[in-house]
This record gives C-alpha cells, sequence and structure tokens, in this order.
C-alpha cells in the first residue's frame, strides 16, 4: 500500500500497534515535539513507548556519529528521551549516516519509504513510503536490519 504524506502516519502507528514481540526502527531525523502541529507524531512516540513498556523490544538506529557531522539537532533530544525509554538506540560503524527510513513490525508488516519520523516529514513534505506485506520483502529487510546491529555501536 502506497502511503503519501499524511496518509504515513496512522499506518505507522498501526503497524506499532500489530507488534507482540519487536519492532525495529531506522531514520535521520527524529524529532520528539511537543508543538501543536507535532501532537500525530507525538502519538506515534507514545505508542512506541506503551509498547516497549509492555516487553516488547524496540530497535532503533538513528543518525549519529562522533562528529555530528549531518545531525539533526533534534535527535539528541529523541536519542535522550529513546534511552529513558529504554529503547536500544543504535549508531552505524566509521560514522556512517543512517538515511534509511524503516520500521518493521515482527517480521510480519514494514514500511520502508522517505518519511522520516519529523514534524516537516509527517506534515509538510511531498513524501512517500510503502507499506509492505510481503514475507520475503520483510524477511529481507529483518536480514538487513540485524546485520547492521550486529556492526553498531549502541549508544
Amino acid at each position: 500500500m502506497l502511503l503519501i504524506d499524511q496518509d504515513f502516519l496512522p499506518q505507522a502507528i498501526a503497524l506499532l500497534n500489530t507488534a507482540k514481540s519487536y519492532i525495529n526502527i531506522a531514520t535521520f531525523k527524529a524529532e520528539i515535539s511537543l508543538k501543536p502541529r507535532g501532537r500525530a507524531l507525538r502519538l506515534f512516540y507514545e505508542t512506541l513507548f506503551t509498547k516497549r513498556k509492555s516487553g516488547v523490544e524496540v530497535n532503533f538506529f538513528l543518525n549519529w556519529n562522533t562528529e555530528h557531522r549531518s545531525v539533526p539537532l533534534c535527535n539528541m533530544g529523541t536519542l535522550l528521551e529513546l534511552k529513558k525509554q529504554k529503547i536500544n538506540v543504535y549508531m552505524l560503524p566509521n560514522n556512517r549516516c543512517c538515511h534509511a527510513k524503516i520500521i518493521i513490525a515482527d517480521r510480519a508488516q514494514a514500511i520502508i519509504g522517505s518519511h522520516n519520523l519529523s514534524i516537516a516529514s509527517c506534515h509538510r513534505n511531498f513524501e512517500a513510503s510503502y507499506l509492505i506485506t510481503d514475507k520475503v520483502s520483510v524477511d529481507r529487510l529483518c536480514y538487513i536490519f540485524t546485520r547492521n546491529c550486529s556492526n553498531a555501536t549502541l549508544l
């Protein structure tokens, strides 16, 4: 299913709600905001935190590097909140940029596309992502995500 612009967040939240074992997320920019425009995005994070508290494992790739090159400023606050919520946050090795935008729930479904987890991506920008239910494609994404975790630095 193609998710254009504001179609993304409701589907992403629904995907999180299906998770029973784990959620894997990768994004370049992650923004947690209390601004009125950030309310829908805040619901995404609240759903993620609730899932974590219920025992679902959450692994989160965030664009981060030791030199802070090309790292969105909002990633620092989000990093601190994710760690506070006991979410595993990873940085790619060798200061590689995490530009992928992926959400995977329980090896069953995934969303991949251009949406960052930011207010601009979810409310202002022209973005396109795709909900994937094909088992072979989701398994491939899981393999790639897991392989990157094995070489990553846990923040």
